[in-house]
């Protein structure tokens, strides 16, 4: 009769439940229009033409995180959300001379929305260089160029093991007697 409850007292607790993230915020922190992506300038260093993306650089940054968060099963959908990620935008831009060069600085704070404790932060600062089709628009280059920097930032964060940890935190070890 002591055997079972011996046996339950020892067993491991059960797994706590998946962490689950609410929808990203981020805020645009450069000092530009919201739509700004960045210029073309000429080998002197003169101004030629302003790039601008269709949407918001914010909301595209908060629609990749969303996508890649959901993707792995991390959003919040149908339960409430246990963690928040806020994302600052310090500089993301493309830059055209004599090629495209992209450019970001974005802070990343992973924290619990019930104690606001924060559990990662990462600064995402990365640059990409892609060369200059003469026979397509440099705009049209320069928005492709910064979707797919967009997307390996974003993969590069969720993929940080600080950012595994801090969804998945180790279980505690079970007592043991000596």
């Amino acid at each position: 009769m002591l055997l079972p409850l011996l046996i339950a007292a020892c067993a491991a607790p059960p797994p706590s439940p998946p962490a689950v993230i609410g929808l990203p915020q981020v805020l645009d922190r450069r000092r530009a229009e919201p739509n700004w992506l960045g210029e073309v300038r000429g080998t002197d260093g003169s101004f030629r033409q302003t790039l601008t993306s269709r949407y918001p650089i914010a909301r595209l940054v908060q629609q990749r995180f969303t996508a890649g968060l959901e993707k792995r099963g991390e959003l919040a959908l149908d339960t409430p959300p246990t963690l928040g990620l806020r994302l600052e935008i310090h500089r993301f831009e493309v830059i055209a001379v004599t090629d495209l060069s992209a450019l970001a600085d974005i802070d990343l704070v992973l924290y619990d929305l019930a104690s606001g404790r924060q559990r990662d932060r990462q600064r995402l600062l990365d640059t990409e260089a892609a060369r200059i089709d003469a026979a397509k628009p440099i705009a049209a280059q320069a928005q492709t160029l910064a979707l797919g920097f967009l997307a390996t930032i974003t993969q590069n964060a969720l993929d940080a093991p600080s950012f595994d940890r801090a969804l998945h935190p180790p279980a505690m070890a079970a007592l043991t007697p000596d």
